[in-house]
């Protein structure tokens, strides 16, 4: 079975667009588990928790978040980034890529991979 690290950009100054992220990111995460692959969903896991997180800015709740991620990098066969608007300037998505880089385990761009997805009817 397939292991996915399945990262996605999330921070923004507007909430709807961290919304509409998160929604995105749970679609994807879906159709990957539709398929038979397992799938960690970071945006899908975080956003919920994020929300219950008071007196921390952004950047702070997302420093919390890099411990907690290397955990489940280290078990994830390779990385799927789902290339939203804003994912090349995400510091969190270099952070993934170059951990998976690092062991020579496969990154791909959700828009490349996709197809391999295809929905079971």
């Amino acid at each position: 079975m397939r292991k996915i690290f399945l990262a996605c950009p999330y921070s923004h100054n507007d909430s709807e667009v961290i919304e509409g992220r998160f929604i995105e990111c749970n679609k994807v995460a879906a159709r990957i588990i539709e398929s038979g692959a397992a799938v960690y969903s970071q945006v899908s896991m975080s956003h919920p928790i994020n929300q219950a997180i008071d007196n921390k800015s952004l950047s702070e709740i997302g420093q919390l978040w890099g411990p907690v991620d290397a955990v489940f990098m280290a078990v994830m066969d390779e990385l799927i980034v789902l290339d939203l608007p804003g994912w090349a300037a995400s510091t969190g998505i270099k952070r993934e890529m170059e951990f998976f880089q690092e062991r020579g385990k496969r990154v791909s761009l959700w828009s490349e991979v996709e197809n391999d997805f295809a929905r079971r009817q």
